[in-house]
């Protein structure tokens, strides 16, 4: 049954309450073996009292971008880590419910093998594309304070693609972003943070922030050791 074509028929299911993931999936129309997995979430779904569920799968590749699946709080990072660098990337919010902001996270700590994660690393946690914030480092857990600079007040359509430009020096605790929409078009610099304090060499990561978000970010650059710290894309 689960190798096989699509279970789901709308009255068949009607009365099921489907999970973020499992809603998702079904409207990629997946083939393959996300079919597969589909058809595994919507049996699951249907017997939630005989069933163990799967482990959820927080992100997915869909038309070439890195897309989280609404199933839960959690991180994707990078599999090196970085001190100074600049980071781009182009991103749009989808939907959310409950809803939140995208949010990637600089200055993080990688987990130790077979640890626990900190809680979104413990990392700087910067909101696109308009610049919220957070501070995730043990022991603040807030949304910080004079260490972030709110340097333009943006209202662009977190709907819409953005590009994103974050330049970070570990060494100096420093992070800044600009943003384009349209992508292509001149960026501003939205967000400013400097803590000597923060600055720590690590993964950078994007965040799903709580269960029912859905985002996604593709064309990702990393350049490390940049020539200087200016934000190339306000130019």
């Amino acid at each position: 049954m689960i190798s096989g074509p699509s279970i789901y028929d709308r009255a068949r299911f009607r009365n099921v309450v489907l999970r973020p993931e499992t809603e998702q999936l079904l409207q990629q129309n997946p083939s393959g073996q996300q079919l597969a997995r589909l058809n595994k979430l919507l049996l699951e779904d249907a017997y939630p009292g005989e069933l163990a569920k799967s482990v959820s799968t927080g992100w997915v590749v869909k038309d070439g971008a890195m897309a989280s699946t609404g199933s839960g709080r959690g991180v994707i990072y990078t599999a090196k880590d970085y001190g100074r660098y600049r980071v781009m990337f182009t991103m749009r919010h989808v939907s959310g419910n409950p809803d939140h902001q995208a949010c990637v996270l600089v200055f993080c700590s990688r987990p130790p093998a077979g640890e626990k994660p900190l809680d979104a690393l413990g990392g700087i946690q910067f909101q696109v594309p308009n610049g919220g914030h957070w501070d995730y480092r043990p022991g603040m857990n807030n949304n910080g304070g004079p260490e972030f600079t709110s340097v333009t007040k943006t209202h662009f359509d977190v709907h819409e693609w953005s590009r994103v430009e974050i330049v970070a020096d570990a060494a100096k605790g420093t992070a800044r972003m600009a943003v384009a929409q349209p992508p292509g078009s001149k960026a501003v610099e939205v967000l400013d943070f400097q803590d000597p304090a923060a600055g720590k060499v690590g993964p950078i990561a994007w965040q799903m922030h709580n269960a029912g978000l859905f985002d996604e970010y593709r064309d990702v650059t990393i350049e490390s050791d940049p020539k200087d710290d200016d934000l190339i894309t306000v130019k």
